[in-house]
């Protein structure tokens, strides 16, 4: 995970059983040690190799349940691997979220109300249409014409804007419900991040501020 990821993602601490599994189909048991919505660290003696897709397993606190992740290895040490999600099974908004700090995250990221006519590519139900209802830099919410699937990892398109083009961000389907869902951006390069910043702000109207509820 990079710099700017950790950045933009704040990181909880966590102390939660987890197995990882390599691509060949290893199996290595470990410890989550922290996580964020786009990520998290493993403590594992896995060989998985940076750059390699890895299934994460993790046994949530109390009567919460399991909670399965795919994603690439970011980052090795000594002990342990940087883990950046690429897709979340079983409703990740309500069972990863309570850990995560929802309130700092608001405080970074202002949601601007707005309506901008979007699509959503590369999810289960194929290419959907809709409207933004709000937008941050970590990420929307939206509604489309056709239901997204939670975990699934897709591009959002932004139209152009006075003075600026077009975005097309990848993000995580974080949440899903009927005609809409909760967006998460992922994995944006600095100069992505720059520019959704620079577009956020020219979608705030003059005079009055962002959401932060």
């Amino acid at each position: 995970m990079s710099v700017h990821d950790r950045r933009s993602f704040p990181r909880a601490a966590a102390a939660w059983p987890a197995t990882v599994e390599s691509g060949d189909g290893r199996v290595s048991s470990g410890e989550v040690v922290n996580l964020s919505l786009s990520g998290m660290k493993v403590r594992s003696d896995t060989e998985a190799p940076v750059d390699s897709i890895v299934t994460v397993r993790v046994t949530l606190p109390g009567d919460a349940g399991r909670l399965e992740m795919v994603g690439t290895v970011v980052r090795r040490d000594r002990d342990s691997i940087g883990v950046a999600f690429l897709k979340m099974s079983d409703s990740p908004a309500g069972r990863v979220t309570p850990f995560v700090s929802r309130a700092d995250m608001r405080r970074r990221f202002p949601r601007v109300p707005v309506s901008l006519p979007i699509s959503v590519e590369g999810g289960s139900a194929g290419t959907a249409h809709g409207h933004t209802v709000d937008l941050s830099a970590s990420g929307g919410r939206v509604t489309t014409d056709q239901r997204l699937v939670e975990g699934d990892v897709v591009v959002i398109e932004l139209p152009p804007r006075s003075g600026l083009e077009r975005l097309r961000l990848p993000a995580l389907v974080w949440e899903s419900y009927g005609g809409g869902a909760v967006l998460v951006f992922t994995n944006l390069a600095p100069k992505e991040f720059t520019r959704l910043q620079e577009y956020v702000a020219n979608c705030q109207p003059r005079g009055s501020r962002p959401s932060t509820v």
